[in-house]
């Protein structure tokens, strides 16, 4: 990126050394801001505040950037998506001897991969449905465990999923000395844009259009989760090659994007060839006692014959599984 051209400074945060109105009387005539959604939700339960509790981001961030980070013997994770399966995962490569997720509905509603939640569970991993977390427990300002609720699924509600309610069973304590919460992640657009006029939603997530990143601001420019909110990376980079394309042409006048001309591919796909009956093919992945304590890859790669043959069952969506 560099070597295009690009300048990259860094230590400097938006909304504390700078603000967007600055870069424009510094002559910039486009902004693009792809802060993401970094700021992890908190639980808002009582003591919260104890030593021990932690959000999922800030865990596993730690990790990546030092390469270690403090994990207790008995970690107890609440949430029910990839965060929460991944720092389930990593807590016990960290050394955890007792690792238990809590998610209030059921297994089948849990937004995590599938094959994530599985090999998690293959891994050790102990998941309790159906559980919400209550008050956190604590003794001398470190954290001994949490009182945990029984749920029951209710009627619909607007995610297209049953309501967890309250159980009519007693509470329940399990002991822990870390809590890592990963309920969700939040966008903190109105922290760091101030007093600038750019648009938020309710979620403090900055109003973008869809196909151009432009927001209410015509020369301020967003995407990746900071408007969308958590979201994929696939999703982020291409939000950026959106914004990429509008900015230029909001800049000259013209569509200069060539990567986007149609190209003609020589490919011998007949719309009309019956997909081959093939069944699909399970991921060879390393046997759980030999990945669980250390961070290698888990997902090995087909061979060629094997993804030569997924290749070919995969043309037609309406042609069975």
């Amino acid at each position: 990126i560099e070597q295009l051209g690009v300048n990259i400074e860094t230590g400097k945060k938006l909304g504390e050394d700078f603000a967007l109105n600055d870069l424009k009387a510094e002559g910039y005539d486009a902004v693009y801001i792809a802060t993401g959604a970094s700021a992890g939700l908190t639980l808002g339960l009582k003591g919260e505040d104890s030593e021990g509790v932690t959000e999922a981001l800030n865990f596993l961030r730690e990790y990546n950037i030092r390469g270690s980070v403090p994990v207790g013997k008995k970690v107890v994770v609440i949430g029910g998506g990839n965060a929460a399966v991944d720092a389930s995962r990593t807590a016990l490569r960290l050394g955890a001897e007792e690792v238990t997720l809590l998610y209030r509905r059921t297994r089948e509603q849990m937004p995590a991969y599938e094959e994530e939640i599985e090999e998690a569970e293959n891994e050790g991993v102990k998941m309790l449905m159906l559980t919400a977390p209550g008050d956190i427990l604590s003794k001398n300002g470190k954290v001994t465990g949490i009182v945990c609720h029984k749920m029951k699924l209710g009627q619909f509600d607007k995610s297209g999923r049953r309501r967890p309610d309250d159980s009519d069973e007693n509470d329940f304590t399990i002991k822990a000395d870390q809590i890592i919460a990963a309920i969700s992640q939040t966008c903190e657009a109105d922290k760091f844009l101030g007093d600038s006029d750019v648009e938020l939603n309710p979620k403090n997530c900055i109003v973008a259009k869809p196909l151009t990143g432009q927001t209410n601001v015509e020369w301020v420019f967003a995407g990746g989760d900071a408007v969308t909110g958590p979201w994929s990376v696939i999703e982020a980079v291409a939000s950026g090659e959106r914004a990429a394309v509008a900015m230029d042409e909001f800049l000259s006048g013209e569509q200069q994007a060539f990567w986007r001309e149609d190209l003609s591919l020589d490919s011998d796909f007949g719309p009309e060839v019956d997909p081959v009956p093939y069944p699909r093919e399970k991921q060879p992945l390393v046997a759980a006692e030999r990945r669980c304590n250390n961070f290698d890859e888990v997902e090995k790669s087909w061979s060629e014959a094997v993804a030569v043959r997924q290749a070919k069952r995969c043309l037609r969506c309406d042609y069975g599984k």
